[in-house]
């Protein structure tokens, strides 16, 4: 906390801000799956999750470039306000006067897309008030709290959902209104576009073109794609390896663990160590080299899943959780200074908007894995996980010695 205190106000603002919306979202994100599911029915539910990812690329896209044409505090707003609007028309189609699953979609589609403008205005005004010296710090803090969200919001929703979505929905509003006065009346602007003017592109094309242009952050955009394959696992391939056949089931004093319980315990054990020790790791490995603190995390992420996908008992999932967890703890710190450190300071929002195209496409990747992976099984799932870990070290580690020495 000591290191929280020490930090600007407005570092000290966007990281209660992450906090507020990461922990309101998650009290009904990833269960809003399951609800379109019992509504709508597998293949459309399939296809609203598609839908969303592809909204979540262009948002990105098109966000990160808005926020260096018209500033920090402004796309914020923007996004606070659609955001707080899309959140509450989902309240609205699942409150005591009105039940309507294709208009709470509607509204959420809005939502995410107004917390896409807010995160491209919030991330890089996180880049524009911190240092290379500062930054290993802040992103340490800030994926310490998102953690703290998540698991929080996961917990009450687990418990509370099925029978109270209203009042989940209602905190969700609460807590976009509130992050849109923080914006409106705390948040203090970070860039002024009129300074910058005659090295920003208006033309969205153009200005990607030129940051397609930057050979090393390309080669590590090209890296982080493969490691943020190894980040979406829970979600892809091994909730699919744990509900199978090849987990078998155990009893721990008494308490019956099957796939789903063992997938569930994995993720606490994950969100336990990074709020236990994402400081003490980070003070460890403080003065590792760049290279060697990025290969080594993304090493141990990567021989954690392939375990994980090759274990079919608790012992050895719960000690690939933990070796995928150590190597987290890590990379996390390393992988998003060097991103921000890599950014052209004149167009930082483009290059954010780049980075968030990520996700989405190593989803659609994910996707298309556990759709084959009949043909290759367990076995093979956890090769093509090496495989592609190290397809994230290599360019990774040529682009960290390129930004070392000064090359574009």
């Amino acid at each position: 906390m000591k290191d929280f205190f020490e930090l600007s106000r407005n570092i000290k603002l966007r990281i209660i801000m992450t906090f507020i919306g990461v922990l309101t979202f998650s009290t009904i994100g990833s269960s809003m799956t399951i609800y379109y599911n019992q509504h709508m029915g597998a293949s459309l539910t399939g296809l609203l999750l598609i839908i969303s990812s592809v909204l979540s690329f262009l948002v990105g896209i098109w966000s990160g470039h808005f926020t260096d044409i018209h500033g920090r505090k402004p796309t914020m707003m923007i996004g606070a306000l659609t955001s707080t609007f899309g959140a509450a028309l989902a309240t609205f189609a699942n409150s005591p006067v009105l039940f309507n699953p294709w208009l709470t979609f509607v509204g959420l589609v809005a939502s995410s897309f107004g917390w896409g403008f807010f995160n491209s205005g919030a991330s890089a005004m996180l880049v524009d008030i911190t240092t290379t010296k500062t930054r290993k710090v802040v992103f340490s803090l800030n994926y310490w709290v998102l953690n703290i969200g998540v698991a929080l919001g996961s917990g009450i929703s687990g418990w509370l959902f099925r029978d109270h979505l209203f009042m989940l929905l209602s905190i969700v509003v609460t807590g976009d209104v509130i992050n849109l006065l923080i914006v409106k009346f705390l948040i203090v602007e970070t860039f002024d576009p009129a300074h910058h003017a005659e090295h920003q592109q208006t033309n969205i094309f153009k200005a990607y073109l030129q940051v397609s242009k930057d050979r090393t952050f390309m080669l590590y955009l090209l890296a982080t794609l493969f490691i943020t394959m190894l980040f979406t696992q829970p979600d892809y391939f091994l909730p699919v390896h744990l509900s199978g056949n090849a987990f078998h089931t155990s009893h721990i004093f008494g308490v019956e663990i099957y796939g789903q319980r063992m997938l569930t315990i994995m993720a606490v054990t994950n969100t336990i160590c990074v709020v236990l020790f994402m400081s003490f790791f980070r003070k460890q490995t403080n003065k590792w080299s760049n290279r060697r603190g990025f290969a080594i995390g993304a090493i141990l992420m990567g021989l954690g899943w392939a375990m994980a996908v090759w274990s079919n008992n608790v012992l050895f999932e719960f000690l690939a959780a933990v070796l995928n967890v150590g190597g987290e703890l890590i990379f996390v710190p390393f992988e998003q200074s060097l991103r921000a450190d890599m950014m052209n300071p004149e167009q930082i929002g483009t290059y954010t908007g780049a980075f968030s195209a990520i996700q989405p496409m190593a989803q659609v990747i994910c996707g298309a894995l556990v759709s084959f992976s009949p043909l290759y099984g367990s076995m093979g799932m956890g090769i093509i996980l090496l495989v592609v870990t190290s397809l994230g070290v290599l360019p990774g580690l040529v682009s960290i010695r390129r930004y070392e020495r000064g090359a574009r």
